[in-house]
């Protein structure tokens, strides 16, 4: 039912082997047929890549240079990481692909039962923060609607559908004349999410596809980095399924915020959170 897809580049190498063994840890019952980690670097750093990182699911996971997608890519690593992960899901033939970004991680079991309804991802949907508002313009004018909502948990693991994705594509290709990947990188503050989100409505497939929301997870931001305490705090107590912190903030957190973090992903049986 599931493949997963995480987008990495070489300064988040360690943190992908600390998610490679959460998804072993939490996510061996889920279902999973491929396991996609695509590089968003040069070619060399695929090589420091080790399938052994994942466990017993060592034989699903395919390392795919950007490279090999075919594409003319823009220098802008945060922008050619979204079009990435759109593009994988298209090549998925599986019935939904769960992206992951290399820092998230799995602190609780993972399987059908926690995180479908009815076999439709139980996921709901948040409100567009104005952060986003450009991102939800751009993808209302191509549909000629008002985008308020995207489908939850508005970040990561994010469940694309992958034959609405294909739909998607096709539909703005047909309508814009140009290759996905080129139109997308011209947008410049599209985000993956908000336009997939805003696609589903269009084409009335909420209901079909997802269920009310059940996932619960903590992703700290770059703009998170007042109120590092507190986050982690509910980190530490709240019953999560993932939980990421972005490098930005991570950088900017305490010695002993950091280890705090460390502890709290040793204690879920990540040892590898020893080496972040």
């Amino acid at each position: 039912m599931i493949d997963i897809c995480t987008v990495v580049f070489q300064p988040e190498l360690g943190a992908l082997k600390v998610q490679a063994e959460s998804v072993t840890q939490y996510a061996s019952t889920l279902g999973i047929k491929n396991i996609y980690v695509i590089v968003n670097d040069t070619d060399h750093v695929a090589s420091e890549i080790d399938c052994a990182w994942w466990g017993v699911l060592a034989d699903r996971v395919t390392i795919v240079s950007k490279r090999a997608f075919g594409v003319h890519w823009a220098k802008d690593g945060w922008l050619t990481q979204q079009v990435l992960k759109i593009l994988t899901a298209s090549m998925s033939y599986n019935t939904y692909t769960m992206v992951l970004d290399a820092k998230t991680f799995l602190v609780k079991n993972f399987d059908l039962d926690h995180i479908t309804h009815q076999g439709r991802p139980a996921v709901g949907t948040f409100p567009i923060q104005p952060v986003f508002g450009r991102s939800a313009k751009i993808a209302g004018d191509l549909w000629d609607r008002l985008v308020l909502r995207q489908l939850g948990p508005a970040g990561v693991p994010f469940f694309f559908h992958n034959a609405t994705i294909r739909q998607m594509i096709a539909n703005i290709e047909n309508s814009t004349q140009q290759s996905f990947p080129l139109w997308f990188q011209q947008q410049g503050m599209l985000t993956e999410f908000i336009l997939y989100s805003a696609w589903v409505e269009h084409c009335n497939l909420l209901d079909d596809l997802y269920s009310a929301g059940n996932i619960h997870v903590c992703n700290i931001n770059h703009s998170d980095t007042d109120r590092i305490d507190p986050l982690l705090n509910h980190m530490i107590s709240q019953d999560l399924h993932t939980v990421s912190i972005h490098r930005n903030a991570w950088v900017s957190m305490t010695v002993d915020q950091c280890q705090r973090y460390r502890q709290f992903l040793i204690s879920r049986g990540l040892s590898t959170a020893v080496n972040l």
